[in-house]
């Protein structure tokens, strides 16, 4: 990571410079910012407020923090907390997002899609009676669909927020229809 500071009206120190430098390379076992990453650090001092403030450039991202306190140590201290505060939170948000992709995918994984029905062939067709449509979630609606006798389920998914017959097939999979409206 690229590191670099700036004093506003105050003269850097090598230990201001080197307890920054220190303090800050804690961000990159967060992310992979070693060789893309870059570090702007300014420092300020106006009258007895010192002041911190640091950006944090990656390749797709910008993380700003700016800290006042009575000692420039401090303020080092607080922006770092700041920053990794930030950067965790963006993380989170990240691994629950990809949390959630991955089991949707997972549940359309194991079920077929509804054009592999081609070749099967009905010769009557029964009217049933059309009950009050549960809203669920694919997962819900398989889960139904293998405690009930049924071989054929219609149900409102709220992934899609659209109309689905999800049904079991010869083979043991579940096919599933969604609607277009």
């Amino acid at each position: 990571m690229q590191f670099s500071i700036t004093g506003r009206h105050v003269d850097l120190t090598k230990a201001i410079k080197n307890y920054a430098e220190k303090k800050f390379r804690k961000i990159e076992d967060y992310f992979d910012f070693k060789d893309t990453g870059q570090m702007h650090i300014i420092i300020e001092v106006q009258k007895y407020r010192h002041i911190a403030e640091a950006v944090l450039l990656s390749k797709r991202h910008k993380f700003t923090a700016k800290v006042e306190s009575k000692d420039m140590y401090s303020s080092i201290d607080m922006i770092e907390t700041k920053l990794l505060g930030q950067i965790k939170k963006h993380k989170d948000k990240i691994v629950k997002g990809e949390k959630a992709k991955s089991r949707r995918y997972n549940i359309l994984a194991n079920i077929t899609s509804a054009s592999s029905m081609k070749g099967e062939k009905y010769s009557e067709i029964i009217e049933e009676e059309l009950h009050a449509l549960k809203p669920m979630n694919t997962e819900e609606a398989t889960e139904e669909l293998e405690l009930s006798q049924e071989k054929i389920m219609l149900f409102h998914n709220v992934d899609f927020n659209k109309l689905c017959l999800i049904r079991k097939r010869k083979d043991g999979k579940y096919g599933m229809t969604i609607s277009k409206f």
